[in-house]
């Protein structure tokens, strides 16, 4: 996956590509002030049926955000993710950590996807297999993020190609995105989506874009972290310890079991 950049005044753009391969909508708003998080609930199991999940979880002090896959094999992002923090001091460290975790269970559910679903596989290659972000804001606001995705080596092997996002002594305001559509994209610099404040600005583009992706489905959860707080929007998601929704299975999210 390659990372765009573009230049729009004091805002600087930075998008995750996902492809067709991610229906995750994911949006990070980052100013000296605050670090807005706000995300979709729909996830698509190897069956194909469609869950309620968390994609925003509090672990310890820090904040992490996903997207791609998770209900293709053993392994949790999440869990992965914990497990990385608790064992390193620094954001950049828990990011390196994270990969070298998640490396050989990604490839292993990738080299499985290659087979059975080559499309599938084909579009996570055009963009990212897993997107996560850790963000926390003790002193100042810190974020780091990566995005893996697949690359088929010469010898049939599969291996991750990494493109990090290092935010550390933010001067001016930036932001980060995965699925949002090209209609809701096309309003990002307009000053009247930002009048209301950055929580209710986050909310109009996430709705913009599930309208666009019928993959992508709310509820919708925003998190706003500031120095020493943070506050959920509407309210802290429940979710079990594989990051399902508990008592929370709206149709926007949750296919019928059969």
């Amino acid at each position: 996956m390659t990372a765009r950049f573009k230049s729009f005044g004091v805002m600087l753009l930075l998008v995750l590509l996902s492809g067709n391969g991610n229906a995750t909508v994911l949006y990070v708003r980052v100013t000296p002030q605050e670090i807005v998080i706000g995300a979709d609930s729909k996830r698509t199991e190897e069956t194909g049926e469609t869950i309620c999940v968390c994609k925003i979880t509090k672990i310890a002090d820090t904040f992490v955000a996903s997207a791609g896959l998770a209900e293709f094999g053993s392994f949790d992002p999440r869990e992965i993710a914990g497990e990385a923090l608790t064992s390193t001091q620094s954001l950049v460290d828990a990011r390196a950590k994270f990969e070298q975790l998640i490396e050989q269970p990604l490839i292993d559910v990738l080299m499985r996807m290659r087979t059975r679903n080559r499309e599938r596989y084909e579009a996570f290659k055009k963009g990212a297999a897993v997107d996560m972000i850790f963000a926390r804001f003790i002193d100042e606001p810190e974020l780091v993020g990566s995005a893996l995705t697949p690359k088929d080596e010469k010898d049939g092997s599969i291996s991750l190609v990494k493109n990090q996002i290092t935010l550390m002594n933010v001067q001016k305001s930036k932001r980060i995105f995965v699925g949002v559509s090209k209609r809701a994209e096309m309003i990002l610099d307009r000053p009247s989506l930002w009048s209301k404040g950055t929580v209710a600005g986050v909310q109009q583009v996430l709705e913009m874009s599930i309208e666009d992706n019928k993959e992508a489905g709310g509820p919708i959860d925003i998190v706003q972290i500031t120095k020493g707080g943070f506050r959920w929007f509407p309210k802290e998601p429940e979710c079990d310890n594989r990051s399902r929704r508990v008592n929370e299975q709206p149709s926007t999210c949750n296919s019928p079991r059969h």
